[in-house]
């Protein structure tokens, strides 16, 4: 897990005594559309000591969700500013006046605008202590238009840092992109975890399969149907994988603003009767059983969680040596990495896993043990108590 975390002193959790728990709001979009995000909020909820810990979540909008409802179930506080436009500047002022009446210990906050929005509030505020989370790269966005409306917004992004007491980082690629000689002490690395139990099952493909050749080979992927994730390099490279296993069949997981153009593709090159769209899909695990292999084409990727729940189900995976990804996949040891937008390179490495079903087991196996003693949800909420006890020891807030 992150050096950077773990640098810091241990001794400040346990050595510490205060007369109130701690309040930290986490400031963030909604609480409507489930993501990784939303989980690890749900996660801290459950497993943080709310005799030490008072936990609210700040949103812009809330319309109300079984998310929102589980999180305050376990005990979380759910605020909302009730903006239904996440642009309207009177956001910054909202928030100053949540702020102003919660008095937080400390300001955490979450992706391009409420890291903006969040950062400037908690500042006008006079709050102990902020921290800001970056979870992408920064040309991560979906399309040319965002990634050009986030080249003129990261300027004052990065001016904020200078005032920001943690920026924490979910890869060490991302720190990377954020790291100044100025900034470098206050830019930590906090790897997502990733919790086991939310998958039904977790067979490796050893289990699945006899270690001798077949042919009938599904090939799995699972994400947004956006331009980043490059699930057209996947299908192009399909397109030839074919000529050696033409029994195999593609599972594409996931749907998005390219769903169209995809299957457009995939009829061009004639894959419709190979390949499957299943939209999206809120339970993976099925479809993760039903992979022998799972691949991520991305062009960009800040961490790549997806891997996470394919290697704890015992899948090989063959991803792309982008962002986050080579801190999680070690080429030929706990995965296969390629060069992004190189379908050939997929077509390569995806024909030899499949010829060599020992490997295959032997990649799956390692990729498994590799998850599961590293990206513990216990260890992640470790990191960040201490995360949060040193910045406040720091500040003499506690």
């Amino acid at each position: 897990m992150s050096t950077e975390v773990l640098r810091q002193p241990q001794a400040a959790v346990t050595a510490n005594v205060r007369n109130k728990r701690i309040t930290i709001v986490h400031v963030y979009k909604d609480f409507d559309v489930y993501n990784g995000l939303i989980e690890e909020f749900l996660v801290l909820a459950k497993m943080m000591d709310p005799a030490t810990y008072h936990l609210r979540v700040c949103v812009f909008n809330y319309k109300g969700s079984i998310f929102g409802q589980r999180f305050q179930q376990l005990g979380g506080i759910l605020d909302s500013l009730h903006s239904e436009w996440e642009d309207n500047p009177l956001i910054i002022y909202k928030l100053y006046k949540y702020l102003k009446r919660v008095k937080p210990d400390i300001v955490q906050t979450y992706i391009l605008k409420p890291n903006l929005y969040g950062r400037i509030a908690a500042l006008l505020a006079g709050v102990p202590v902020i921290i800001s989370t970056e979870l992408t790269l920064k040309n991560q966005a979906h399309s040319v238009a965002a990634r050009l409306r986030d080249r003129f917004l990261h300027p004052l992004n990065a001016i904020l840092n200078r005032y920001t007491d943690v920026i924490l980082c979910s890869s060490d690629a991302i720190r990377r992109q954020w790291s100044t000689r100025e900034l470098a002490p206050r830019l930590k690395v906090l790897h997502p975890y990733f919790d086991p139990a939310k998958l039904q099952n977790s067979s490796q493909v050893c289990n699945k399969t006899a270690p001798t050749a077949k042919d009938n080979w599904v090939i799995g992927t699972i994400g947004r149907l956006s331009e980043e994730k490059r699930q057209i390099d996947l299908l192009r490279a399909f397109h030839k994988v074919l000529k050696v296993f033409p029994k195999a069949t593609l599972l594409i997981v996931g749907d998005g603003e390219m769903r169209d153009e995809l299957m457009n593709v995939a009829r061009r090159l004639g894959l419709s009767g190979s390949v499957a769209f299943t939209g999206f899909q809120s339970n993976v695990s099925e479809y993760l059983e039903k992979m022998d292999v799972f691949v991520l084409p991305s062009r960009t990727e800040g961490f790549g969680i997806v891997l996470l729940e394919a290697m704890t189900m015992g899948l090989p995976v063959i991803a792309t040596d982008v962002g986050g990804i080579p801190e999680l996949v070690v080429n030929n040891e706990t995965g296969i990495l390629v060069r992004p937008s190189r379908p050939d390179e997929l077509v390569k490495a995806i024909t030899e896993l499949l010829s060599d079903p020992g490997r295959m087991c032997a990649v799956a196996h390692r990729g498994k043990e590799h998850v599961l003693s590293t990206f513990s949800a216990e260890q992640y909420i470790h990191q960040r108590e201490i995360v949060y006890e040193s910045a406040l020891t720091a500040k003499r807030v506690i």
